[in-house]
C-alpha cells in the first residue's frame, strides 16, 4: 500500500495548490488515478491535513497537496490516536453492514454478547474454539462465523474448498461441527459466501485465525478461553 502512495507524489505536486471543496478534491484524484476509489475525505480538525480513506486504508494529505502522510495521527494533548479511532469506527461500520443469512451462527438461549468470528477449518485455535463453543453459548456469547480460508480462496486452496463445502452443506452447523473435528465433510458447491467473507476479513485487517470482532469494531485477536472471554466483553460493555 505504501509503494502504491509513493506513485501518488507526482500527481499531488501537480495538483498544487488548487483550493477545492471535499467533492470537488475526491474527484479530481479518482479522475487522474484510474481504477482508484476514495471511501471518504474529510479535513482533519485543526490542522491543514485531509484524512482520506482508500481501500480501507487512511491516508492523510496536505491542504496543498504537496505531502502524503501514513501512519497513526497523535494528538499530543489529548493522547488521542486519532487514527486508530478512525480505524475502529471503519471496522464497526463493516461489521454493522454484514448481512447474517449467509453467517453460521451458534447462539445461546439468550445473548449477552455478538462476536463476528473469522475463522479457517484447519487452524488449531479455530477447533480448539469451537470444542468448546457449548460453554461460550452458556456464557451468553453468541457466535457468528465468516470463512476466512487462511491459504486463499479458489479451487487450488484446500482450506477454501473445505469451506465452501461447510457453507454449502444442508446442515451448515453439524457439517461445521464435523470438520472441525478432523472429519471428510462432503464435496458439494452452491452460491456460498466464502470469497466474500475473505475479501470482508482482508478490509478488516484480519492477518490470522480465529479473529473474534466485537461490535464496536475491536478486535480480539487469536483464541481466548470461555471465562476469560466473558471477563473481557462485560469489561468492554461496561466502558461503552
Amino acid at each position: 500500500m505504501l509503494k502504491r502512495f509513493y506513485l501518488l507524489l507526482p500527481v499531488l505536486v501537480w495538483v498544487g495548490l488548487v483550493q477545492a471543496d471535499d467533492q470537488a478534491l475526491k474527484a479530481k484524484f479518482e479522475a487522474m488515478i484510474p481504477g482508484m476509489t476514495i471511501d471518504s475525505i474529510e479535513r482533519l480538525e485543526g490542522t491543514n491535513f485531509y484524512e482520506t480513506v482508500i481501500g480501507g486504508e487512511i491516508v492523510y494529505f496536505s491542504e496543498d497537496a504537496r505531502y502524503v502522510l501514513q501512519g497513526d495521527v497523535i494528538a499530543l494533548e489529548s493522547r488521542q490516536n486519532i487514527t486508530q479511532n478512525k480505524r475502529v469506527a471503519l471496522k464497526k461500520q463493516i461489521l454493522s453492514s454484514l448481512e447474517e443469512d449467509n453467517m453460521i451462527v451458534f447462539e445461546p438461549k439468550q445473548t449477552e454478547h455478538t462476536l463476528t468470528v473469522f475463522t479457517d477449518i484447519d487452524c488449531g485455535y479455530c477447533r480448539k474454539l469451537h470444542q468448546q463453543m457449548t460453554e461460550y453459548n452458556d456464557l451468553g456469547i453468541r457466535i457468528r462465523y465468516m470463512a476466512f480460508p487462511r491459504s486463499g480462496i479458489g479451487a487450488e486452496s484446500e482450506s477454501y474448498n473445505k469451506a465452501v463445502n461447510v457453507w454449502c452443506a444442508d446442515d451448515k452447523h453439524q457439517a461445521m461441527t464435523d470438520s472441525k473435528a478432523g472429519m471428510k465433510v462432503a464435496s458439494n458447491t452452491c452460491d456460498n459466501p466464502v470469497k466474500h467473507d475473505y475479501e470482508t476479513g482482508i478490509r478488516l485487517g484480519v492477518t490470522g485465525t480465529p479473529a473474534l470482532f466485537l461490535d464496536s469494531g475491536e478486535l480480539l485477536p487469536g483464541y481466548v478461553p470461555p471465562q476469560r472471554l466473558k471477563q473481557l466483553l462485560d469489561e468492554r460493555s461496561g466502558q461503552s
